[in-house]
């Protein structure tokens, strides 16, 4: 069967080696439909948290199916969500649901820009996807189709700082003026609507958190955390719930439903009212499938389990066993000039890839040392740790990774890296112009 995904999921950004289409799962472990099977660090884009196919989850949902899919009205599915959301978990006083992350974070600018009266949306520069909406998508270089406009500005959440193009009239020309975003925000205060961020993409600090927190208090502007991938993951609560920082806003979705197609917007009540009529008119969060049984029972049951089970710490105790061993593994086979392990947050780490030899392109060492993976049948485009991944795996992974690491400096060592590549295919980021 030939693959037809795009995106993230497309050959692009795969090993030619990679398998075209995966038919079951189990656990941690999916079987491709030629027949391969592998050890699956992917988890479906950071979506299924306790593994493919548990049992509870599945149920609830057949459960749900049984009793009918989609009505005309609500169901008391949702209100149970709800309970546990605004009530148990307090992620929010009010909630409203989605069907992915990108229809929260497009919800919750929304009703930022409603709520203040501006319309500008301060974005990380290291968050790599925000929202398919097209405040986020036309900041991006695949902007095609989308009107242009200013209502977005980049900063940069390691330093702090916004790189802003300034016109100097006695040079007559543009450049660029970076300044502290505190500085930036102040002299903005009548334009910003909200500072967005993805802690899941750069190294979250409760210090940094409160300095948004503060800014955001001090000019009236809101504070949105965007928990799409951090949520259920870092805390059963999310990044508020580790740091105890509360956002106006925060989002969620992947882990929430374990693969089942669920999101979720939480906040402030009077935030949420202005989604009502007459007193904002703010089209919020509607669609025909956004209250569906199966999704929404999944939901529950995955909440449940991770409560019971406490799989954010199994989650974390993986994390840093993995990065410790693969830091060993890459520093002993010679390979720590390439390649680095962020483990900041050990439930969420991840592999950087950087060269200083000008002839060694980062993405040909990452599509080799991922081919090489592969063809151990372990499958790591990035690392997102499930509830079923444990000590066989990651043995498994670790000797499948000294083999490829060995590859990987032999081939940069005899200067043939290219050569080493099926059909010479190098990986390709997703946001890109050819």
């Amino acid at each position: 069967m030939k693959h037809y995904a795009t995106y993230s999921r497309s050959q692009d950004c795969f090993p030619a080696n990679a398998p075209d289409t995966f038919i079951k799962g189990s656990g941690c472990h999916v079987t491709a439909e030629d027949g391969r099977e592998f050890i699956d660090w992917g988890m479906g884009l950071r979506a299924v948290l306790l593994g493919y196919c548990n049992p509870k989850v599945d149920e609830a949902a057949k459960a749900a199916i049984d009793k009918g899919v989609c009505f005309t009205r609500s169901n008391p599915y949702e209100g149970e969500l709800r309970e546990i959301i605004t009530q148990e978990l307090k992620l929010g006083e009010v909630c409203k649901f989605g069907k992915n992350g990108s229809d929260a974070t497009h919800a919750a600018c929304k009703l930022a820009r409603a709520y203040t009266g501006r319309d500008i949306v301060l974005i990380a520069e290291e968050n790599p996807f925000i929202s398919t909406a097209d405040f986020f998508i036309g900041s991006t270089v695949v902007n095609g189709g989308i009107p242009k406009d200013s209502t977005v500005q980049k900063y940069s959440y390691s330093s702090m700082t916004v790189n802003e193009r300034v016109y100097n009239p006695i040079e007559g020309g543009w450049r660029d003026n970076s300044i502290g975003i505190a500085e930036y925000v102040r002299s903005h205060s009548i334009s910003i609507a909200a500072i967005i961020l993805d802690p899941a993409t750069v190294d979250v600090t409760r210090e940094k958190l409160q300095y948004i927190r503060d800014l955001c208090d001090k000019y009236d502007c809101l504070m949105i955390l965007d928990e799409t991938i951090s949520g259920f993951r870092y805390d059963i609560r999310g990044v508020q719930g580790l740091y105890g920082i509360k956002p106006d806003l925060a989002c969620y979705g992947k882990g929430m439903g374990n693969g089942y197609a669920v999101s979720c917007l939480a906040g402030r009540k009077e935030l949420f009212d202005l989604g009502l009529r007459g007193k904002g008119n703010v089209f919020l969060l509607s669609g025909t499938y956004f209250s569906n049984t199966p999704d929404i029972a999944a939901a529950i049951a995955t909440i449940k389990e991770l409560q019971e089970h406490k799989v954010t710490n199994h989650i974390w105790a993986v994390g840093q066993r993995l990065a410790e061993r693969l830091k060993t593994a890459i520093y002993n086979v010679g390979m720590d000039k390439y390649m680095q392990v962020n483990d900041f947050m050990p439930c969420n780490p991840s592999i950087a890839y950087a060269t200083y030899d000008d002839n060694i392109k980062p993405l040909e060492v990452k599509t080799l040392f991922d081919q090489e993976m592969i063809r151990q049948g372990v499958l790591m485009p990035y690392i997102s740790i499930s509830f079923s991944h444990g000590a066989n795996e990651v043995n498994t992974t670790i000797e499948a990774a000294y083999n490829a690491l060995a590859v990987c400096k032999k081939a940069i060592d005899n200067g043939n890296m290219r050569d080493l590549l099926i059909g010479g295919h190098c990986q390709k980021p997703v946001f890109r112009k050819t």
